[in-house]
């Protein structure tokens, strides 16, 4: 993991204090270089190609062309793309993917990035243009921000970097709204007015002359196509793309490691990498009062790796609870798995500097149970005839009248109408034209994973300069797992069927006929204890007025009451989770 920077000014002391505010992404080296009409800046991790010669911002010149670049990500294809380029008479001096970026760009131009397997984020300053082109990857794996204030273009891997430029720090009252509502805020809006999230799949050009954005275009899709295989044959295939998309996601000049939850979806990524690195090693993560190490060590042990256990009880928990909220750098309501992500990280980091993941088979193979309520419940829900207290009853009764895109959105929501109307909140969600299951998980690709998912991968990690790789975001794996049928991946209620059918002999078999179990955060024990105190403190000194923080309070009177109904206890404490991550961040940034 790296973290970037830049703007269209020449100055050294600006970027070198840019640079030194996340110097923990990159903690290998730190570079800067700065001309008249721009300067760039980054921190280093170095993973492929450990020498000084590989260090950024990085320079290449190539036929009169002057080109500068300042990146943070991984191209897993750029031996492949570097052979291609040297029978085009490029040349290279270091052994790094991102020199053979700017060959690339030379070579194609713009359309360089249809070419790589990867995940990035990177700003190129080309001389003869006098032009910066900036990148992010399909998915938006990696994170970028900008912000433009009259003639002035900065931009970040972090949003923190930016708040000294703003003319005015202000909340964006909308990306509360959205935050309260689903989690996170969508497109390129973030809570502070004029920030701006760089979105995935897309290319910029500023023009460095006019001192403006000429370009800003969208490069990829995610194509949904019919595929006509058997599911015998679909699974054959998968395997050859899961085990293709992991292989490359090893290629390191440091050893790889792989997060173990226990689940599925981590278990299959362990096994094929213990293939590829005999010593690989794992690590898993508990609870004080709920845990699925055993299930972790149980995988761990069936492929001989060399594994490690962490667990956090309520106390730890605290002391790591102030230092996720700076690294979070946006207020991501509701989501406590950046909690153990965080933790698991810092012990990762003492072996590793790259780790596998999991992430995203959910997604892709439906295995979430909101998909299966959402397509079982647009028809159970004309037998609800009143409105309950009771979480699932609630939902459905909430879904009807509603088209099948309103009723996912009912389904994955934090607060629900009358909720945000006691919050002194309006409605404000996403416009979503879906029609199906499969549009829904397209939507959840395109816009859970990049706001939250992905901000948790990365900005957990790279708070201890560790870098994670999703196998299971490989483009062509995704595409291919959106062309099968519906039924090869959802059945009546077995969710992530052909994933489970075509590893199932590579996995215990405890692991592979187990039912799904989330990534079970206790924040309800944690609010009931430690936490409670730890809020009604936030909102007695944060007085901002932003929303009614009286409810919050009654939602906790609330949480004691329902003390034996196990759901409704976790309904409640995701939503006080939600205020305290935006109280807490208020008051770290604020």
């Amino acid at each position: 993991m790296c973290g970037i920077n830049g703007f269209n000014f020449k100055d050294t002391v600006l970027i070198k204090a840019m640079n030194e505010k996340i110097k923990y992404r990159g903690p290998d080296s730190s570079g800067n270089l700065s001309f008249d009409n721009v300067t760039l800046g980054q921190v280093r991790l170095s993973i492929i190609d450990l020498s000084s010669k590989a260090n950024q911002p990085l320079s290449y010149f190539h036929q009169g062309h002057k080109l500068h670049i300042t990146f943070n990500g991984e191209i897993y294809n750029y031996q492949e793309l570097k052979k291609e380029l040297e029978s085009k008479k490029y040349f290279f001096k270091t052994d790094s993917d991102t020199e053979v970026i700017l060959a690339s760009y030379l070579e194609w131009g713009k359309d360089c990035v249809s070419k790589f397997k990867g995940m990035w984020a990177f700003c190129i300053y080309d001389q003869s243009s006098e032009e910066l082109f900036l990148s992010k990857d399909r998915f938006g794996k990696k994170p970028l921000y900008y912000y433009k204030d009259l003639n002035k273009f900065y931009f970040s891997s972090e949003m923190k970097t930016l708040i000294p430029f703003l003319s005015k720090k202000e909340i964006d009252k909308i990306a509360l709204e959205q935050i309260f509502t689903y989690r996170f805020t969508f497109g390129e809006r973030t809570i502070l007015k004029g920030v701006k999230n760089f979105l995935p799949g897309h290319n910029m050009v500023f023009d460095l002359k006019k001192k403006k954005v000429t370009l800003y275009e969208k490069y990829y899709s995610l194509k949904i196509k019919e595929n006509k295989l058997s599911f015998d044959e679909a699974k054959v295939k998968l395997k050859e793309l899961l085990r293709e998309s992991v292989g490359l996601r090893m290629v390191s000049d440091v050893p790889v490691a792989s997060l173990l939850s226990g689940g599925l979806d981590s278990s299959i990524v362990t096994s094929l990498a213990k293939k590829l690195n005999p010593e690989l090693h794992t690590f898993s993560i508990g609870f004080d009062t709920t845990n699925e190490l055993p299930y972790a060590k149980l995988v761990a042990d069936n492929l001989a790796t060399k594994h490690h256990e962490i667990k956090i009880d309520k106390k730890s928990m605290l002391n790591y609870l102030d230092e996720m909220i700076y690294h979070m750098d946006e207020p991501i309501g509701a989501d406590p798995g950046f909690l153990p992500i965080y933790v698991l990280s810092k012990e990762v980091s003492k072996f590793n500097k790259v780790v596998l993941s999991g992430d995203g088979a959910d997604e892709i193979f439906t295995g979430y149970d909101r998909y299966k309520l959402l397509e079982y419940g647009n028809k159970l829900k004309k037998f609800v005839f009143f409105k309950s207290k009771n979480p699932l009853l609630k939902i459905l009764y909430n879904m009807k009248g509603k088209s099948y895109s309103e009723s996912f959105l009912e389904i994955t929501r934090v607060f629900d109408k009358e909720e945000l109307e006691k919050l002194g909140l309006d409605e404000k969600l996403p416009s979503i034209k879906a029609q199906n299951l499969v549009e829904i998980q397209k939507f959840d690709v395109e816009n859970l994973l990049f706001k939250d998912f992905f901000m948790k991968a990365d900005k957990m990690s790279s708070a201890f300069g560790l870098e994670q790789r999703t196998p299971f975001m490989d483009y062509e794996l995704m595409e291919f797992a959106f062309s099968l049928p519906l039924e090869f991946k959802l059945k009546y209620f077995n969710e992530k069927r052909i994933l489970k059918e075509a590893f199932k002999n590579e996995i215990p078999k405890e692991v592979y006929k187990r039912r799904k179990h989330g990534f079970n955060v206790p924040i309800d024990y944690w609010f009931e204890n430690v936490l409670k105190d730890k809020l009604i403190n936030l909102l007695n000194k944060n007085k901002h007025g932003l929303y009614n923080q009286d409810y919050a309070l009654e939602l906790l009177k609330d949480l004691k009451a329902c003390k034996l109904n196990f759901k409704l206890r976790n309904v409640i404490a995701q939503k006080l989770w939600a205020i305290l991550v935006f109280e807490m961040w208020y008051e770290r940034f604020m």
